[in-house]
């Protein structure tokens, strides 16, 4: 299924809602399954962001889908990141719109609409 993804925590913190549309979107195609992971060659369920190549953009590990509404689900797991003192796990969450529907709203683009003025 091909999505835009908005994560909800930095480094593990959850980011206010309204905030989210500010920040980076990542588009691709979602895989939900059990894969092999890695190193350790045992199954694991998992959330993937593939480029079209199938080259993996990012995962979530030990997976659950947290919430479905029309064109929008939140999946909840694990984010592994290497970092220079080694591989570091937080809690992660993402917000996955379907392709072809509205995304979230700026904080720009709240303020005008909520003034009345315009984006120009």
């Amino acid at each position: 299924m091909q999505v835009t993804i908005y994560q909800m925590r930095r480094n593990g913190v959850e980011i206010a809602r309204e905030l989210l549309g500010d920040e980076a979107r990542h588009i691709g195609e979602l895989r939900l399954g059990v894969f092999e992971e890695g190193g350790r060659r045992r199954p694991t369920k998992a959330a993937r962001l593939q480029q079209e190549n199938g080259e993996v953009i990012m995962e979530l590990v030990d997976v659950h889908v947290d919430a479905i509404k029309a064109s929008r689900m939140v999946i909840k797991g694990i984010e592994r990141r290497q970092t220079e003192r080694g591989v570091v796990e937080f809690a992660q969450a993402w917000l996955c719109v379907q392709a072809g529907t509205p995304l979230l709203a700026t904080s720009r683009e709240r303020f005008f609409k909520d003034n009345g003025g315009s984006t120009h």
